[in-house]
């Protein structure tokens, strides 16, 4: 049955909203999602949010705005798309692409870059041109069984994260990480599922972050996040693969090792309002690492 589009109306959506938003998020990707997931995501900080399409007081597309900084000289801040989404039985009218166009509106004072993580069902642009867009295929890999070494790389909970606020400034993050970034990310929501992994060479410390799992009575690591010495992160990495079984991580480029398999890819896509900041923000993101844990991949959405 074709729709009538004269009752639709955009605006940001409220705490309130999450049963909308829920309904919504389920049609599309048949996953369920918590309200504390939706509280913690979207409504944490003033800038991120949640902008809809409304018919009367039905939600039936949505678009997720999450905000964070550009690790640059000038802390840019940037902001990156999620729970892109619309009703089956409003697709094909355009409605999303007139939902981006307002959400730009609201954003344009405050934005220097839009970071996009395309999947299947979704490769829009947000209106950008080619030639103000960034692309970029990422690759998720995990390591294969391999000898265990004799190095211990101890294990911290999550919740020590604080005692180390001394290392958070020296990492090589594509996004800025200061400390009020890994407390909102990694203690804000779901601090159980997150372990430290600490390593300490010559006088100098290093710090991975790890989601763990118990998938059929085996235990898995995610990789998510990095920060301290990068003078040792290699050292560091290289031990972990040693330590662990089964060891998922992101890489920027694709890898001839036995070691490791590759198991998925992501699409990275980032926009900016001209081509000169374009031309830095390439630069710079080639000599910058980009983790798991800067996507919504391998979040516990309940």
């Amino acid at each position: 049955m074709e729709k009538k589009l004269q009752h639709l109306k955009m605006r940001k959506l409220k705490i309130s909203d999450y049963n909308q938003f829920k309904k919504l998020f389920f049609i599309c990707f048949k996953k369920e999602i918590s309200f504390q997931f939706f509280k913690w995501r979207y409504f944490s900080d003033k800038f991120s949010f949640c902008y809809g399409v409304f018919d009367l007081q039905k939600l039936i597309a949505n678009v997720g705005m999450v905000s964070t900084r550009l690790a640059n000289k000038k802390k840019d801040r940037i902001f990156s798309r999620h729970s892109s989404m619309v009703d089956p039985n409003y697709r094909g009218k355009g409605i999303f692409s007139k939902l981006l166009i307002e959400v730009k509106k609201i954003i344009k004072k405050n934005f220097f870059a839009i970071v996009m993580w395309p999947n299947k069902n979704n490769h829009s642009n947000f209106g950008f041109k080619n030639k103000n867009l960034i692309k970029k295929k990422l690759y998720i890999y995990e390591t294969m069984p391999i000898k265990i070494s004799s190095i211990k790389i101890k294990s911290i909970p999550i919740s020590k994260l604080n005692e180390f606020k001394n290392y958070v400034f020296e990492g090589n993050s594509f996004f800025l990480k200061n400390l009020n970034y890994f407390n909102k990310r990694y203690l804000l929501y779901k601090k159980n599922e997150y372990i430290l992994n600490k390593f300490n060479y010559k006088n100098f410390n290093s710090f991975f972050i790890f989601r763990y799992l118990k998938h059929n009575k085996e235990n898995k690591y995610i990789l998510l996040d990095h920060f301290g010495s990068n003078k040792i992160k290699k050292k560091h990495f290289s031990c972990l693969i040693k330590e662990k079984k089964k060891f998922i991580f992101l890489s920027k480029k694709k890898i001839n090792n036995s070691y490791f398999k590759i198991i998925n890819s992501l699409n990275f896509k980032l926009g900016t309002k001209n081509k000169i900041d374009l031309k830095k923000i390439k630069i710079f993101l080639e000599n910058k690492d980009i983790f798991l844990g800067d996507t919504d991949n391998f979040i516990n959405l309940n």
